[in-house]
């Protein structure tokens, strides 16, 4: 047969031939497959378990039955046993126990009355509380080896090295002693930091000893060396912010400070916080403490508010809901039209207070006795305290050289033509700009230490959350509540860095909101809604015991940054107080005419204690002298003073003018070989010196002093010479003598130089 002719046979397909029908078939089977295994399994367990029942039930029961009602010994042995391993695994007790005592003594303290009180509960809370690990705050090898170095050198060494080493090494900061992780909530210092301190507080008042030191170390050495101890060690400056009537809190801070003498002399606020700065920068120390005790409950901030229509007809005549002479009148009356000057020599105390001004481009003013002495403090303060819409805008007023009020910046007057263009200038509200002013504070008088009260209302919440976040969420919480800080001025900074119009929305976040000592107010919802009106006495009472119960928190932590500096304060001023009674007893002897010493004062500069060999610069200058010269001679810049020939005949002709002083006027007759040899022989001994060809130098005494007279050759005649023998002095004066006078140690006068180390940075 041909194959073309048989019939062609096509595939039969079983099943669907798509993916999806597929899919679908396959899904089919396989349900159906695993339904019957899953029956299959599931009748398999029941019949092994009706053949193993009794086999349980008989390994069972006995246990069972140890559970039975009727059986509570086995019940009770039971409960033993989960006791036992319960208190011997987990001390739920002691620790439930332990978080009661410090929940309870927390209480206490937050609301102890007197100091009394809240130390003893904070004893208590610090030993129900676990002790931390205090070497991985501080460097606690180091600080150690310091205090076993200064004992040894106490014991072994001399005063000469103490001072040298002291002076070499001497910081705040010890090995991050000032961590304030390290007093967080406690009462006492560490051991370690407190021994440091009262080590280097003991050798302080043995350099102040006059009496107990082994060998001669002059009072002016000793004072230069604390002076500048000090000044290289750094100062404390006390802030406060701004805060509205929430500023009553500073009331408490302060307290609380000047009740443990540990207020700082330098003291910065702004807004309500400058109130409280001028109150204390006005006073004396008694003043101060009788404030305290008596007149501060009756501050008030604002003027009764009044009604609504009030409150428009002042928005609209001032642009602001209070009016400002209530509190210009108040502040009279508290700072009686003092100046920052006038307070600074009164009191010591320095205040800084920080304005900024309404125009775009002026840059905000830290005021204080350098920067404007003139300006009274009254003026300076309602001018930090005008918020706008608060209060308007104030001038700064000073007084003129006559005592008159007057304004610190007047209209400039161009001409008749610009004076209506021309207006005064106004200030306002310091914590917009610069609510802290530590910059300024550091740039103008050396402060490196800050304690801060913080009692602003946009603040003090976020800084009261960190410290939750610091307290409760452990370290971890901690650095991201830091970040989130950080991350909020970052961006206000970017903020005003490209001038976008929320600028002075951003300063307010951008600024610095603590220090190295923080007392943050823990404000409440009702303190809040007062914030523009007068606390009542309880409300103020109220605001003021929170200070102070905040601040006590923070006492340890202050007494241990700033021990070494108040010794460094008292050190100063025993010494000073040596200066002046030697001083007064040197003027004394010299009134009864037991000493007729005379001194150049060509400075008033205490010479520096560390200064340079001088054979190891006696090169540098063309003296004759030997190298066993008197190092007492110093420049006016506090080094040793490198003199030439003609200088040394000129200080030893000044060293030895009694012999030519002290001779009697009757017995002054000279002849005219000996006048001659006067001219000729200007060496130390002679009562003339030779300055220029034919010019000499005279001493003449006066009533303060010694008054040299450059004198031409031809006037200095036998003739002249008798004649003047008439007068006090035996000298003539002459309408072209040119005078240089030189200071008497028996006629100094008590100058307000005297007590320039007291006040001195």
């Amino acid at each position: 047969m041909d194959s073309s002719s048989e019939a062609s046979v096509d595939f039969l397909s079983v099943g669907p031939s798509s993916l999806l029908g597929r899919t679908i078939a396959f899904r089919i089977l396989l349900c159906k497959s695993i339904s019957q295994l899953r029956r299959n399994v599931f009748q398999s367990l029941l019949f092994y378990l009706s053949k193993s029942k009794n086999g349980v039930s008989n390994y069972l029961m006995p246990y069972i039955s140890w559970l039975h009602p009727r059986n509570p010994q086995a019940i009770l042995a039971m409960v033993t046993l989960l006791a036992f391993l319960l208190k011997r695994y987990t001390n739920v007790k002691s620790k439930a126990e332990m978080a009661y005592r410090r929940e309870f003594w927390r209480n206490i303290m937050g609301s102890a009355l007197t100091y009394e009180e809240w130390a003893h509960a904070a004893k208590m809370f610090d030993k129900s509380t676990p002790k931390m690990n205090e070497s991985d705050l501080y460097d606690e090898e180091l600080v150690r080896f310091k205090l076993q170095e200064l004992r040894h050198r106490r014991q072994e060494g001399s005063l000469r090295d103490i001072i040298f080493c002291m002076r070499a090494d001497l910081v705040r900061n010890l090995g991050n002693m000032c961590n304030p992780e390290l007093h967080k909530g406690g009462l006492h210092t560490p051991t370690l930091i407190q021994e440091y301190i009262d080590e280097v507080s003991t050798q302080l008042r043995m350099v102040c000893d006059l009496d107990s030191s082994e060998e001669e170390v002059l009072l002016e050495e000793r004072l230069a060396f604390v002076h500048e101890t000090r000044h290289a060690f750094g100062r404390t400056a006390l802030l406060l912010s701004g805060g509205a009537s929430l500023g009553s809190f500073h009331i408490g801070v302060v307290k609380t400070l000047v009740e443990h003498k540990l207020l700082p002399r330098i003291i910065a606020g702004s807004s309500v916080g400058s109130i409280m700065c001028s109150i204390v920068a006005t006073r004396s120390w008694p003043e101060l403490q009788s404030f305290f005790e008596d007149s501060w409950h009756s501050l008030k901030f604002y003027e009764q508010m009044g009604g609504i229509f009030s409150i428009f007809k002042r928005v609209m005549t001032f642009g602001a809901v209070h009016e400002i002479r209530y509190l210009q009148y108040m502040l009279r009356n508290l700072t009686n039209n003092l100046t920052f000057q006038e307070a600074y020599d009164m009191t010591g105390r320095i205040l800084s207070i920080t304005v900024c001004s309404p125009r775009k481009h002026e840059p905000a003013r830290c005021l204080n006795y350098l920067t404007s002495p003139h300006v009274v403090i009254w003026s300076a303060v309602t001018a930090s305290c005008a918020f706008p819409g608060l209060f308007e805008a104030q001038e700064l007023m000073a007084k003129d050289r006559s005592g008159n009020i007057v304004p610190y910046h007047p209209p400039f007057q161009l001409g008749p033509d610009a004076l209506a263009s021309t207006s005064s200038r106004r200030w306002r509200d310091g914590s917009l700009e610069i609510d802290l002013p530590m910059v300024q504070l550091k740039e103008l008088f050396n402060v490196n230490h800050y304690i801060v009260s913080q009692a602003n209302p946009h603040i003090s919440p976020l800084l009261r959350v960190k410290e939750f976040a610091r307290a409760y969420g452990g370290s971890f919480a901690a650095k991201l509540a830091k970040l989130t800080e950080m991350e909020v001025k970052h961006r206000c900074n970017q903020i005003l860095e490209l001038g976008f119009p929320l600028g002075g929305l951003a300063k307010l976040f951008a600024q610095d909101w603590e220090g190295d000592v923080t007392v943050v107010m823990p404000a409440t919802l009702a303190q809040y809604s007062k914030l523009l009106q007068n606390p009542s006495a309880m409300e103020l009472q109220k605001a003021a015991n929170q200070g102070r119960r905040c601040t006590w928190e923070k006492l340890s932590a202050i007494k241990a940054n700033c021990g070494i500096e108040l010794a460094l304060d008292e050190s100063v001023a025993m010494l000073n107080h040596m200066r002046r009674l030697k001083k007064s007893a040197d003027r004394a002897a010299a009134s009864h005419g037991t000493m007729t010493s005379v001194r150049f004062n060509g400075s008033k500069r205490i010479p520096s204690w560390n200064c340079m060999a001088r054979e190891n610069v006696h090169d540098l200058s063309d003296s004759d002298q030997s190298e066993s010269a008197d190092l007492s001679s110093w420049t006016r810049s506090g080094g040793p003073l490198m003199r030439t020939a003609s200088a040394d005949k000129f200080i030893d002709f000044v060293h030895n003018l009694d012999k030519g002083l002290t001779i009697d006027p009757n017995e002054r007759s000279y002849s005219d070989a000996e006048l001659e040899q006067t001219y000729r022989n200007p060496f130390p001994g002679s009562t003339t010196i030779m300055v220029t060809e034919g010019d000499f130098l005279q001493p003449e005494r006066s009533h303060n002093g010694i008054v040299f007279n450059i004198v031409k050759r031809g006037d200095l005649t036998p003739s002249s010479r008798s004649h003047g023998s008439e007068n006090t002095n035996g000298f003539v004066h002459d309408s072209s003598m040119e005078c240089v006078q030189l200071d008497c140690l028996e006629k100094e006068t008590d100058t307000s130089s005297d007590d320039d180390a007291d006040t001195e940075l």
